[in-house]
């Protein structure tokens, strides 16, 4: 063990690897990725997102189901994919004008 790595535990630091919750975020990271990207849907549209880090992200995992919502302003996207292997894929993404009544 380094110094370095003796430092970062008497600190109270937590590994990445035995962290609970930071799988679900590199999870996110996927996804954010493939949406900038641009998906193919399960209805067959293809589609790009831009989500940023200013935005409130919801994120929640049900066995290998992941739904990751992004909220800014009056806009919520909402995205779920499914975990393949090491990988998410999305399938479906919905925008919502959380604002008033009309959808984008």
């Amino acid at each position: 063990m380094t110094s370095q790595e003796k430092d970062s535990k008497s600190a109270g630091e937590v590994s990445p690897h035995k962290d609970p919750v930071f799988p679900m975020w590199q999870l996110e990271r996927q996804v954010a990725e493939q949406l900038r990207r641009g998906v193919r849907t399960a209805d067959g549209s293809d589609v790009a997102i831009s989500v940023g880090s200013s935005m409130f992200t919801y994120i929640r995992k049900v066995g290998n189901d992941l739904i990751v919502k992004y909220v800014d302003c009056c806009i919520a996207v909402s995205v779920s994919a499914k975990l393949v292997g090491e990988e998410m894929k999305v399938h479906d993404i919905t925008v919502h004008n959380i604002c008033n009544s009309v959808d984008l």
